[in-house]
């Protein structure tokens, strides 16, 4: 079967973007388990790499990603850290595909992987040390409430790396992007930080090859 870039299949006139839209916002069905966790892993890879590099995890650092689709960040924060890992997504399909690849930590006893919504985490208060996520804010009904119940589960000093693609980057996918996605800058996002009770908030713009145009927000 021929690859497919994650570009390529935004803007297919074969797949529609109605669907496509939905299908980024929550993996559903076979496709959603098997094309677009991959698409996900590999669309995002410099983005995901650089929000979890931003959270400069230690060895003892439990760590979450919310929203953690193909399950790149939580490979890459395994690498990095003894401590517990914590999944979570509120697709169920995208849970059950890390039932498979992600199969020998969850064996382990190191990775706990859960189907929920990110305004109701069923996670004890000052749970992890460190949390990434990746392209997940743009689907967030209220951004404050998500951001609080983030900041909930965050130990005293946690750390909440947030990976996202500004506004005038998403709109060069607006045939996608005007199907239930809200848009964001830089500004906008820091504000909703500080008001979620970050006291500390800084933006690291990317300049990668495919990761220009995108940002991470670093707050604790």
């Amino acid at each position: 079967m021929k690859s497919v870039s994650p570009a390529e299949l935004l803007l297919s006139p074969l797949i529609p973007h109605r669907y496509i839209a939905a299908q980024l916002r929550q993996p559903s069905g076979p496709f959603g388990r098997i094309v677009m966790t991959r698409v996900l892993n590999r669309g995002n890879a410099e983005l995901i790499n650089a929000t979890v590099d931003a959270l400069a995890l230690s060895r003892s650092d439990a760590f979450l990603d919310l929203g953690f689709g193909g399950g790149l960040g939580l490979q890459l924060a395994a690498a990095r850290t003894d401590g517990a890992l914590w999944g979570v997504d509120f697709s169920a399909d995208v849970v059950l595909a890390a039932s498979a690849t992600l199969r020998k930590p969850i064996a382990a006893g190191r990775l706990n992987v859960i189907c929920a919504d990110v305004a109701d985490l069923p996670l004890r208060d000052g749970l992890v040390h460190a949390i990434c996520t990746t392209n997940t804010i743009y689907f967030w009904p209220d951004p404050l409430v998500a951001l609080r119940s983030l900041r909930r589960v965050l130990s005293e000093g946690g750390r909440l790396a947030l990976g996202f693609s500004g506004a005038s980057k998403m709109r060069d996918f607006g045939k996608v992007t005007t199907h239930g996605f809200t848009l964001y800058e830089p500004e906008r996002v820091e504000s909703l930080l500080r008001e979620a009770g970050f006291a500390q908030v800084q933006t690291l713009a990317q300049n990668g090859k495919f990761s220009r145009g995108d940002y991470v927000c670093l707050a604790q």
